[in-house]
């Protein structure tokens, strides 16, 4: 599937793939404390992550404006005083937040740490350029899809289709990704803006044609319908560089995942949990 349309696992992909490209190493000191609030500290660092929030990166601003962040600071600082004297850090849900808000800001540390330390080079952005736009002009495929959890569902909505259900309804009706609204439409697009097995079964189709087996990638399961191809024109490099950057540190994260769980005791408790083929 396309990059754009991200459920699951490429969705986080590429948020951390974003912050490794826009995100700078982690600070090691958190400099001075700028207040103290029933005896917690607020320290410099801290100051300028909620400014930076608000900003859009801008940290180095008047001392006026900054005393209204460290106002606002504060009093975030005074509520969540009182909330935790009022237990509600007992809260499951919010400890379910707090563990989740946890792990993310883990993972993106990690994740920007790894790849600004081995950034994506000019050559290698060159080198997959010229793999995946050099020779002939890429061929361009407009397709439409209904993605499912399941792939007893996907052979069923294929089996209705064969039938000579309207597609783009059962798109809007079934489909689990924001296509479904178009009806399944993912517009204008080259093998290489696709998944592998999503970009094969596209082109092995002939226009108008439709999967007759569910096709399986990360994102679940896919029935596609190939509406038109045609030739299309190689962009320059400099228009796409920052996206080839992506799709590297995409990838790379991934491979870091994929060692992860294979070296890692995963075990399943829920019988629905279990991973399917």
């Amino acid at each position: 599937m396309k990059q754009t349309v991200q459920p699951r696992l490429t969705r986080l992909l590429t948020i951390l793939a974003l912050l490794a490209v826009a995100g700078t190493p982690l600070a090691q000191d958190q400099g001075d404390v700028v207040a103290e609030i029933n005896g917690e500290p607020i320290n410099e660092l801290e100051l300028n992550q909620l400014v930076g929030q608000q900003t859009g990166g801008e940290t180095d601003l008047p001392a006026v404006q900054r005393r209204q962040f460290l106002e606002e600071i504060i009093n975030l600082v005074l509520l969540a005083q009182a909330g935790e004297e009022a237990g509600l850090e007992l809260n499951p849900e919010l400890q379910a937040q707090i563990t989740n808000n946890r792990r993310r800001a883990l993972a993106q540390s990690f994740v920007r740490e790894n790849t600004t330390g081995d950034p994506i080079d000019e050559d290698t952005l060159r080198a997959r350029y010229e793999d995946q736009y050099g020779g002939e002009a890429p061929r361009e495929y407009r397709a439409r899809h209904i993605l499912v959890g399941e792939r007893e569902q996907a052979q069923g909505l294929i089996d209705r289709l064969n039938d000579g259900e309207a597609f783009e309804a059962l798109a809007e009706q079934h489909s689990q990704d924001g296509s479904s609204d178009n009806g399944g439409d993912l517009g204008w697009f080259t093998p290489g803006d696709m998944v592998e097995p999503f970009s094969e079964a596209v082109t092995g189709l002939s226009e108008g044609e439709l999967t007759q087996t569910p096709v399986q990638t990360g994102f679940g399961w896919h029935v596609i319908r190939l509406d038109e191809t045609r030739e299309g024109e190689a962009p320059a490099f400099e228009d796409v560089a920052d996206e080839l950057r992506m799709g590297l540190i995409n990838r790379r994260i991934q491979d870091r995942i994929n060692a992860l769980r294979e070296s890692a005791d995963i075990d399943y408790e829920a019988n629905w949990a279990e991973p399917t083929d």
